[in-house]
């Protein structure tokens, strides 16, 4: 296993975050329903926010925890997207959104493994935070996917 980081995996979560809303802006442009349509843009916006967050918590952590060396062996963001390789314009709201909270819950279990690894309390409070962060936003990923099916 190989060591980053916590500068590292909050660059590889935020790059993640942006691959992902570029595969829902793709598919955006090929779907032709208007549910679906909703629902990608809803994503998308959804992967840009938490990107977004990312670089701020970067850009608003201490130095000296970002520097902290973790045992993590991100992978390339293609493995970690594998479910988006059955991807198509003509999924269903409850696929797309499945999908997404898949993505969700990848990162969420990456967020407890460092969180349980680290070695001082503040990468373990930012960590901590990640996973709250991602769990509030799964509950606005259901809101979303039970709205739109209402429409």
């Amino acid at each position: 296993m190989s060591y980053a980081t916590v500068k590292d995996v909050l660059e590889y979560s935020r790059k993640l975050h942006e691959h992902a809303s570029n595969l829902y802006q793709q598919l955006r442009d090929q779907t032709q329903r208007d549910r679906v349509d909703m629902m990608l843009k809803l994503l998308s916006q959804h992967e840009d926010g938490l990107a977004e967050a990312m670089a701020r918590i970067c850009s608003n952590t201490a130095q000296r925890v970002l520097e902290e060396w973790h045992q993590f062996e991100p992978g390339s963001i293609s493995e970690a997207l594998h479910e988006c390789r059955e991807c198509h314009p003509d999924m269903s709201v409850d696929e797309l959104s499945a999908i997404a909270l898949r993505i969700d819950d990848y990162l969420i279990n990456l967020y407890r493994y460092m969180a349980s690894e680290a070695t001082s309390d503040a990468s373990r409070q930012l960590f901590d935070g990640l996973v709250q962060l991602l769990e509030n936003e799964k509950v606005r990923t259901v809101r979303a996917a039970l709205s739109v099916n209402d429409w």
